[in-house]
């Protein structure tokens, strides 16, 4: 077939336009420029045509936006009339950098299915020689008030880390929004998770989100994705339109293509994303803000090249955004996409207060999401713990108090040994109504308080923080919600992000809270000069290390769970950090099947419990290799004395035959050891809850969830002993 050519290599004619007056950028994109010859199924060619993703971003910002801010690379053979026209859009280009050679040029072969080829024309090394630097960035267009919206286009991937780095040195309160790149989606994915933790906006296309987690399901994989402490995701999905999650309010929302001719569909997801961004310059929410970016698809999508964008009247589309604007559906709970459980009712209740009802079958979801949870979060979470830390050395800390209510309680004394005994740092867990109440008073110099809560909504450890801050000690918040009434009073903030299928005894919230605070240990300790090569190695086999555990408790677990359903309460021993997995595993028994659980130190068990223990008693021995295994052996041979059935929990078999073993993976130190040791517990309350029939956790009415929720949210202030 005969191929049709149109070679254009000036820019198009153009409407007359008012030239808008030079004002710091609101949005500022940043990316490349390209020069592409594309050819269509059909063989229509357009050569020469000017690109990239800068390009189509920028006029797609400019729809909307009229402070837009162009930063990229040019090469010796970009036409330099773009700049007259960028100009005469009100365009910025104080941050186009001119530098010697060519620019990146690329074939653009389209099929009639659909798929796009991009095939190199310029060496493939010339992207990277190209890709724009850090210093390019106009530092005065970071620094205005309010802070700007910096777009990030598709680059390879240490360039937009080193940008990323720079935005949020220079003007950290700055919005960034992150579009991927697909040439190393897959070669760097644990690195890509890390920077879209660091971004108020992540926004892959379908392909390059197939590309990350290894299918194509855009729902279920935004399930992996919801982990993260991003607060948008956006999965751009090209004729399907765009999925949104909006993690401030806790919602799925899909929103439609604008309607119009479809000729050449390049670019159009670079002109999505700088609608995107100028919405959100404008206040937009990111639903309103991707109606926007999808009209200014639309018009990319309507013909050849970038520079259609330059011809559309921002009017226009500003008309159509309120005539017909993309069609927005509310899509169904998280859980419900992936077909895990009926639609979850919910109260406003943020972070794992949220819902009064749920499936049982739920737990047993979040429980198996718990070792892909530990290995993302570790990944998300090293920059940030990195600056918190740099924080409190700088400012001397030399004591820690870890404090909460329920499951962050007995994080915080789970952990303060690692803290100790790594880092040197005097460490403490304590409950959160005795640091208010009791000790803040008299707590010494150089304290740091963290509180802990997923909610960040628990009235009592609202007030130790407010009491902390009180008494003149730096205050650190871990919680889910950034923006919670925890997090307003903190000095520094570690956001968690576990995506929890609704109500249900808390199991991966508390293997976050965990995870975060251990890797905060192991953070200080290597910034405080101290060799923590070897846990580091032991962090990043965690996540392996939980999922052999759940595989082998699995089995003893459930056989347990069936042969105690008919008994009353269950007894849990621990000592030394595990004293505090001893209480976790007794509250899940409150939580989940509702039996009372009793938890004690492995030695106090032998002074008090063992006078209403005997035949048939079930007793769970928590005991890890470490410094108190020797003793609970002993315990375990007085348990079988008096004819109880023990449950001994190890990575080690001790040397007396229990009447069940549950086995731990070996690899992990005392003071890590909570991480797995909890596991086996979580699996006991789930399957203790299915064997006595239990088909839903849930409060007897939405009344009794609001009663409840108000008694733990209530912020009484009290006057300290």
């Amino acid at each position: 077939m005969e191929m049709e050519t149109n070679e254009q290599h000036a820019t198009p004619e153009l409407p007359e336009m008012p030239a808008v007056p030079t004002t710091l950028p609101r949005v500022i994109v940043v990316g490349n420029l390209t020069i592409d010859d594309v050819v269509l199924p059909d063989g229509t060619t357009q050569m020469s045509s000017v690109g990239g993703n800068s390009l189509y971003a920028a006029l797609g910002v400019r729809l909307w936006q009229p402070r837009v801010g162009l930063v990229t690379r040019r090469g010796e053979d970009f036409p330099r009339d773009l700049d007259t026209l960028l100009h005469s859009l009100g365009v910025a280009t104080g941050g186009i950098v001119d530098i010697p050679g060519p620019t990146v040029r690329n074939w653009v072969v389209y099929e009639h299915n659909g798929e796009r080829h991009w095939i190199y024309r310029t060496p493939r090394e010339r992207s990277r020689e190209v890709a724009v630097q850090a210093g390019d960035l106009p530092v005065e267009w970071l620094e205005v008030e309010p802070p700007p919206v910096v777009h990030v286009t598709a680059m390879p991937l240490e360039a937009a880390e080193a940008i990323v780095d720079t935005v949020r040195r220079i003007s950290p309160r700055a919005m960034i929004t992150l579009d991927t790149h697909e040439d190393y989606v897959v070669d760097y994915r644990q690195r890509l998770r890390a920077l879209a933790a660091r971004v108020d906006a992540f926004l892959p296309s379908r392909a390059e989100l197939a590309d990350l987690v290894g299918y194509d399901d855009p729902p279920r994989a935004l399930t992996t994705l919801v982990s993260l402490p991003t607060p948008v995701i956006v999965i751009k999905m090209g004729a399907e339109g765009v999925l949104v999650w909006d993690k401030a309010k806790g919602t799925l929302h899909e929103v439609g293509i604008a309607q119009g001719p479809v000729v050449d569909v390049t670019g159009a997801g670079d002109a999505f994303c700088g609608g995107f961004a100028a919405g959100l310059s404008l206040g937009y929410g990111p639903v309103e803000s991707s109606q926007r970016g999808a009209i200014a698809a639309s018009y990319a999508v309507a013909g050849f090249g970038s520079l259609l964008l330059a011809r559309v009247d921002p009017s226009a589309a500003q008309a159509r955004i309120l005539g017909e604007p993309p069609v927005v559906h509310l899509l169904p709970a998280m859980g419900d996409m992936i077909n895990h459980a009926p639609t979850i009712l919910e109260i406003e209740v943020p972070g794992a207060d949220r819902g009064i009802s749920s499936a049982v079958e739920m737990m047993r979801e979040e429980i198996t999401m718990i070792p892909r949870l530990l290995a993302e979060q570790h990944e998300t979470l090293a920059w940030p713990l990195r600056a918190l830390v740099r924080d409190l050395t700088d400012a001397g800390i030399e004591n820690l108090y870890l404090v909460g209510c329920g499951d962050s309680a007995f994080a915080g004394a789970a952990t303060a040994l690692a803290f100790q005994k790594h880092a040197g740092i005097h460490a403490e867990g304590v409950h959160a109504l005795d640091l208010a109440r009791y000790r803040v008073r008299y707590l010494p110099e150089r304290s740091a308080v963290a509180c802990i809560s997923f909610s960040g909504k628990v009235g009592r450890t609202i007030e130790a923080a407010i009491q902390a801050r009180r008494f003149g000690h730096r205050l650190l918040a871990l919680t889910g919600d950034p923006d919670s009434p925890l997090a307003r009073e903190a000095t520094g903030v570690i956001t968690l992000s576990v995506p929890t299928l609704g109500y249900s005894p808390g199991t991966s919230t508390y293997l976050a809270i965990l995870a975060a605070l251990l890797d905060l240990a192991v953070v200080w300790a290597e910034v405080r000069g101290r060799d923590t090569s070897s846990l580091g190695k032991l962090l990043q086999d965690t996540p392996d290390l939980a999922r052999q555990t759940l595989e082998e408790a699995n089995e003893p677990a459930q056989r347990v769970a069936e042969q105690f359903v008919k008994h009353d309460w269950l007894t849990f021993l621990g000592a030394g950090p595990n004293l505090a997995t001893a209480h976790f595993g007794a509250a899940k028994l409150f939580e989940g099947p509702q039996k009372l659980g009793v938890a004690t130190n492995v030695e106090e068990w032998a002074h008090e419990e063992y006078f209403v223990s005997g035949a048939g008693t079930p007793v769970f021995l928590v005991a890890p290799s470490g410094a108190s295994f020797d003793r609970a052996t002993e315990i375990l041979s007085e348990l079988n004395f008096i004819g109880a059935n023990p449950v001994f929990m190890s990575d080690q078999r001790p040397p007396l035959e229990p009447g069940t073993f549950i086995p731990l993976a070996p690899g992990l130190p005392e003071e890590f050891s909570p991480l797995l040791a909890s596991l086996p517990l979580s699996l006991l309350a789930f399957y203790l809850s299915r064997a006595s029939g239990q088909e839903r956790f849930e409060f007897p009415s939405p009344e009794v969830a609001r009663e409840h929720y108000e008694t733990i949210h209530k912020t009484t202030q009290g006057e300290p002993a």
